[in-house]
């Protein structure tokens, strides 16, 4: 059974080049299983930007905007590997868009 989508966690993160590889293997191996193993965390995706190197998105769907914004959530303790890698940021914006309406897909119609 698929969960709801009441909301998604957008994030956009550029990275200093010479640490992109360490930042895409941390994002891939520990950060989105970490995040997805979490209540209220439906899917997570990845994209890069088409003209930005370094340059990444991360779309969560969650089941309500709670799961990104809780105290829980908020006061969870980084990984060893997240405070090596977060330095190396260049710049990082992150929203939380809560759902206007319900999630529909092409075969629902």
């Amino acid at each position: 059974m698929t969960k709801p989508v009441g909301a998604v966690l957008v994030v956009e993160i550029d990275v200093e080049p010479e640490f992109d590889d360490e930042f895409n293997r941390w994002y891939d191996e520990e950060h989105i299983p970490e995040r997805t193993d979490m209540p209220g965390f439906v899917s997570a995706q990845r994209f890069r930007h088409p003209d930005r190197a370094n340059s990444y998105l991360a779309i969560y769907e969650l089941e309500s905007a709670d799961a990104a914004t809780s105290d829980w959530y908020m006061s969870r303790e980084q990984t060893e590997w997240a405070k090596q890698i977060m330095p190396h940021w260049t710049s990082m914006t992150r929203t939380v868009w809560p759902a206007i309406t319900a999630k529909t897909s092409l075969t629902d119609a």
